[in-house]
């Protein structure tokens, strides 16, 4: 199944223009067997100061997602995008871990990388750091983190796949990619990894993401807008790229 591994809703993600339901039946038209709903995690979103709050209609807008996908066909699995304060904005993708680990700890926005690295480790999850080249973005310290996204986001011109591969490969990273889909393009990337029919919660994703070796991950380049199939192995140390009729 192909699981796009960055996904909004504009029921949290306020630059999101399209609600859970329309980001799902997009995603299902476009051959999208399933989506890491990684709406935005930040303190801007807070209101009158109460994160708790802010936590409960976070993990809310994902429930209710999730049974909208049960009924459109769409695999929809729990993720974060944290903006990470302390490390000018930058954005960190939480995967493997469910809705717990936020109401727990609602105020991740605030805390050092390696400091949400650390509480994500020990819950089995894994932290991802999204578009690391984007404009306005540089790559954080690789000690605190699993991997990096290669994006095709349409309106950002360029996925910097030799940039993005180039630094997965030097730090023996993962590398996954998605849309980081906001239902604002003038098309619905046809991207994701390539996972087993078994993934379907934050757990059993985990376990693919780290048993996948190589990984088959297909992007849709927004430089030419071509799909390409990318074949990357943490373990040989090795990244193909070939067009994807």
């Amino acid at each position: 199944m192909l699981i796009d591994m960055h996904a909004h809703t504009s029921g949290i993600s306020e630059c999101c223009l399209g609600d859970a339901e329309t980001v799902l039946k997009v995603a299902s038209e476009n051959g999208i067997d399933g989506i890491v709903l990684t709406n935005h995690y930040q303190r801007s979103y807070v209101k009158n100061g109460d994160a708790n709050e802010f936590a409960k209609r976070y993990t809310d807008e994902y429930r209710m997602a999730k049974r909208l996908g049960e009924e459109i066909g769409v695999t929809v699995i729990y993720g974060m995008e944290v903006t990470m304060h302390r490390h000018d904005n930058s954005h960190l993708l939480v995967y493997g871990l469910n809705e717990s680990f936020t109401e727990e700890f609602p105020e991740v926005y605030d805390m050092t990388q390696e400091e949400l690295y650390t509480l994500v480790k020990e819950r089995g999850g894994l932290l991802i750091q999204a578009h690391p080249f984007r404009s306005g973005y540089y790559p954080l310290d690789p000690r605190f983190l699993d991997g990096y996204e290669l994006s095709s986001h349409p309106w950002y011109h360029t996925s910097a796949y030799a940039d993005v591969t180039a630094l997965a490969l030097k730090h023996g990273s993962l590398l996954t990619t998605g849309a980081d889909y906001h239902h604002d393009v003038p098309y619905r990337p046809y991207c994701g990894a390539f996972l087993p029919d078994t993934v379907k919660d934050p757990k059993s994703l985990v376990e693919a993401l780290v048993a996948a070796d190589p990984i088959t991950l297909s992007l849709h380049e927004p430089e030419d807008r071509k799909k390409y199939l990318v074949t990357y192995s943490k373990k040989d140390g090795t990244v193909k790229k070939e067009e994807n009729e």
